[in-house]
């Protein structure tokens, strides 16, 4: 081989190694994706996103921040008794424990985001198969956190009002005050919560 050609050979096969290196390297970033949004964590060490199998963000009063575009949902638990320990008089129940109760009259929830301003907007999702719930033998928590997803918002701060939707009354079993322990049937406030959107999807 002439020591021309040697040359050109060399030339094509460290041309051919920069191009699988710079293939290699694009691959890398294009296959990266968004990264996972960050887990909702309460006071007491519980990963909501884990428990209720959520992966957008949560937005609770211990969790107030969100990234820009992002979806989102929040983060709504109601607490029971595994059994109707005591209830109200009068109260009819629709199953025979309270989160029986509290699925079978639970219509959905409505998500009223920055209320009473210009970039108000109104959000409803009906009760389904996807309600969360946890029950560790002591406390049933019913959690309307996975029923639907919220779409992204500007940077900056904003509010979301939670609202639950029953078709009657529903207690939840530890007392026998109305005011205490049940919810009207109805469209009731069940949660306000203030929030802020950053700039960025880390």
């Amino acid at each position: 081989m002439s020591k021309h050609c040697r040359w050109l050979f060399r030339g094509t096969i460290v041309t051919v190694v920069v191009f699988v290196a710079c293939l290699g390297l694009g691959a890398g970033r294009s296959s990266a994706g968004p990264k996972t949004a960050p887990h909702c964590i309460t006071p007491t060490g519980v990963d909501l996103n884990e428990r209720y199998g959520v992966s957008e963000t949560i937005i609770a009063p211990f969790c107030a921040n969100l990234n820009s575009g992002r979806p989102w949902t929040v983060s709504n638990g109601w607490f029971m008794s595994p059994t109707f320990t005591a209830m109200p008089a009068g109260f009819e129940p629709a199953g025979e424990t309270p989160i029986e109760d509290f699925i079978a009259k639970l219509i959905g929830v409505k998500y009223v985001v920055d209320p009473g301003t210009t970039k108000e907007k109104t959000y409803m999702f009906g009760n389904d198969d996807d309600l969360g719930i946890f029950d560790d033998g002591v406390t049933v928590v019913a959690n309307l956190v996975s029923l639907g997803t919220l779409k992204p918002l500007s940077v900056g701060d904003h509010v979301v009002d939670s609202y639950l939707l029953l078709s009657a009354m529903h207690c939840d079993g530890f007392g026998d005050v109305v005011a205490d322990n049940c919810l009207p049937a109805g469209e009731t406030l069940f949660s306000i919560v203030g929030f802020t959107v950053t700039p960025g999807h880390n």
